[in-house]
């Protein structure tokens, strides 16, 4: 009778293991994977490049998770013709770093 109460017990401690480290695994996962965090609007942050004035078109937007508190972003911005490129460079970063505090 107690050879089979071993088992049972390392199965049931297996799962309660399991579902325990879940979530931690699930963002382990989008860590290493480089995906998209969670809390940030893909949407939200291509408006806010969009609102900068003398941005016309923004492409290659990325984000993604270097770490759980950590968020890095990347994208290519076309610009009005005559305005400062380093102006608005100055003044996207700073807007994107206070709305959504991604790396600088």
């Amino acid at each position: 009778m107690w050879s089979i109460v071993d088992p049972i017990c390392t199965f049931l401690f297996s799962v309660l293991v399991l579902l325990t480290t879940f979530a931690i695994i699930k963002d382990a996962i989008v860590v290493l994977m480089e995906g998209m965090p969670k809390g940030v609007d893909f949407t939200s942050v291509l408006n806010t490049f969009l609102q900068q004035d003398g941005v016309l078109k923004v492409h290659n937007l990325r984000i993604w998770a270097l770490s759980l508190d950590k968020t890095a972003l990347s994208a290519h911005l076309a610009i009005r013709p005559g305005v400062n490129p380093q102006k608005i460079l100055h003044q996207v970063n700073q807007e994107i770093h206070s709305r959504f505090n991604f790396l600088r």
